[in-house]
């Protein structure tokens, strides 16, 4: 692939490469806050006997959503979602060509519809101002918005490489598993 065309490619991901990374960043403050929220909160069991209130609730409603969620943008990305090439190598290349557009048409409905639901659920809990009530009440809804910022960002890289797979002759380079590129 020439270098324009990369560098073309490159600018049009500029964007969703930005979103995935700010996610990834909230991922990473979630990941780091657990560990400090969960070690102190065993500190405070076993050593002063008095641990800290909401923990757990905390922990199920923010930090491991976001762990497991808003990652997902960036697995798009750099097409490293698993994938089964038993057959692939075998079709003809408009086989190929149609079957990646298909897979990534499936996916831009599977995350359109996940994002769609999860935006309603996420309004719904907003306007209903949701919190679980435990030792204290905890406030859950804004980490409700996690999976549709996640999901809808998903949905925008799909679209992309669905576009990619259409329009581009350099279809597989752009779309195939890549190296570390996450480190660009």
């Amino acid at each position: 692939m020439s270098r324009q065309a990369i560098n073309f490619h490159e600018k049009l991901e500029l964007p969703f490469r930005w979103g995935a990374r700010c996610l990834i960043a909230i991922a990473v403050l979630n990941l780091a806050a657990m560990m400090l929220h969960v070690c102190a909160d065993v500190i405070m069991k076993y050593v002063f006997n008095s641990p800290i209130p909401g923990t757990a609730e905390i922990v199920a409603y923010y930090y491991i959503v976001a762990a497991v969620f808003l990652p997902l943008p960036l697995v798009e990305l750099g097409n490293k979602s698993i994938s089964v090439d038993l057959f692939w190598n075998n079709f003809h290349a408009w086989i190929q060509r149609s079957s990646a557009f298909l897979a990534y048409g499936a996916q831009v409905a599977f995350f359109t519809i996940l994002a769609l639901r999860t935006g309603e659920d996420a309004l719904r809990s907003l306007a209903r101002n949701e919190l679980v009530e435990g030792i204290i009440p905890v406030l859950i809804w804004p980490g409700r918005f996690f999976l549709p910022a996640a999901f809808w960002l998903a949905t925008f890289v799909s679209v992309l490489r669905m576009a990619q797979v259409a329009c581009s002759p350099h279809w597989r380079e752009l779309t195939s598993h890549r190296g570390n590129e996450e480190a660009k």
